[in-house]
């Protein structure tokens, strides 16, 4: 799972986990946020009363010969009450009190208040009904659940994006730096752009890295050519003696299969050496790759190449190219090598009599190609799949004409022309590789 999607479904969690205890704990904040409003506004209308009453007088409430005065709204929700009192303690409190209403008790939140006016002691009462404040309360809670819910969305998105710009050096450094750092000499050496330490370390850390890397991997390159090229000259020289000494009629019959013996050997060795040299060439980048290549005429090339080889073990190759793939900017030479080590290791490792088919069709996706090169051979392990394509690896056969290098070279090919190439295999089956060509380009 990438960091992006744990750090969001952390933040994720965390919210709807704080939006939990707030729902919980909510209620109780919401009735007494309710309870105090309600309050407020009661003292609100009291100062308001007893503004009135003295800009007024009593008597705006009382008129002569009543001793109180009371008003409820249409609802009953609220009322206000202005009696005579006896004189008293001073009364200012706000609780709850049960009314009688036309036959109704009614639940209020009263605020009692009394005062002196004009030598008379008054009780002014004010009341709002719980109902009302359980309103005030539910609408309370809905706002503020909708604005919590709205402040979660906001905060999770606001992370997610400021997560994605924080990370987007990151994922910079793994595109340009692991993911295509299978062939160091092109690798981008250019530092990433980034205000963060941690990332510029890394960064730097891969591209010093990278460079001792590539310095390893030049000088093995520069001195596998250049070892190849001075081995050739004594070799060809070795190989002239030989050749010299065989034409010489003095020699024993036993000193000519010595030397027919060194002559193989010395062929083995101009056959590894020059399997080296183009596995160099190719990795220094030393072939072009200007021309258009029809794959149905180069498997037919390659068909006409093999015959005799598949008729000495009485193999037959099916071929079916239905449609023909052009592949372009490629080097012909190099992809009929690439094919020919493939269909060489079907008919080497295949069983006498056995079948190899050389079948291409359009790819699923992404408008590319794929060739499969088959067989019904022996198979290859599981255990020596892994190491297929490295050099001088032979797994389990014993061919003394086996070097190594056929499937390593397949390999660097494919890997300079964009190749996919893929091996599955089932032992005492058969195998098959898998070859993906991306799309033509025009």
């Amino acid at each position: 799972m990438k960091l992006s999607t744990k750090f969001s479904l952390f933040n994720a969690f965390s919210r709807v986990a704080i939006l939990l205890l707030l729902v919980v704990g909510l209620p109780p904040v919401m009735s007494r946020l309710a309870l105090l409003s309600t309050d407020q506004r009661l003292a609100q209308k009291k100062e308001k009363v007893l503004r009135l009453i003295r800009r007024n007088g009593i008597s705006a409430f009382i008129e002569g010969g009543q001793s109180s005065y009371g008003s409820y709204n249409l609802l009953k929700e609220e009322f206000i009450s202005l009696e005579t009192i006896v004189p008293g303690p001073k009364i200012d409190v706000i609780e709850d009190s049960k009314r009688a209403v036309e036959d109704e008790i009614v639940e209020y939140r009263v605020l009692s208040y009394s005062f002196a006016q004009n030598g008379q002691n008054y009780l002014l009462e004010i009341g709002r009904s719980t109902g009302s404040i359980g309103e005030t309360e539910h609408n309370f809670r809905r706002y503020a659940l909708y604005l919590l819910l709205v402040g979660v969305a906001l905060t999770t998105l606001a992370d997610l994006a400021f997560f994605r710009y924080l990370l987007a050096p990151f994922y910079t450094i793994i595109r340009q730096r692991l993911r295509n750092s299978h062939y160091p000499p092109a690798f981008d050496f250019e530092p990433v752009a980034t205000s963060t330490d941690d990332f510029r370390y890394l960064d730097e850390s891969l591209r010093e890295m990278m460079a001792t890397i590539q310095a390893s991997f030049s000088k093995e390159r520069k001195f596998i050519a250049d070892a190849s090229h001075e081995l050739l000259t004594p070799l060809a020289a070795l190989q002239y003696r030989f050749d010299n000494m065989l034409a010489d009629e003095s020699l024993s019959e036993e000193n000519q299969l010595r030397v027919v013996e060194s002559q193989r050997t010395v062929h083995r060795l101009r056959t590894i050496i020059k399997s080296l040299l183009m596995i160099s060439k190719i990795e220094n980048d030393q072939f072009t790759r200007t021309e258009t290549v029809s794959l149905a005429a180069l498997v037919a090339e390659l068909s006409e190449e093999v015959q005799d080889r598949l008729e000495a073990r009485h193999l037959t190759l099916h071929q079916e190219m239905q449609p023909d793939f052009i592949v372009t900017n490629c080097n012909r030479g190099l992809l009929f090598t690439l094919l020919f080590n493939l269909v060489s290791n079907a008919i080497k490792y295949n069983r006498e009599g056995g079948l190899i088919y050389v079948l291409g069709r359009p790819a699923p996706t992404g408008g590319g190609y794929v060739l499969e090169v088959r067989d019904t051979g022996q198979g290859i392990s599981k255990a020596q799949l892994p190491q297929l394509f490295h050099r001088f690896d032979k797994g389990a056969t014993a061919d003394p004409d086996s070097y190594g290098l056929g499937l390593s070279i397949a390999r660097t090919v494919a890997d300079l022309h964009g190749i996919g190439i893929e091996v599955n295999s089932i032992e005492g089956l058969g195998t098959s590789f898998l070859l993906s060509f991306p799309p033509a380009r025009r």
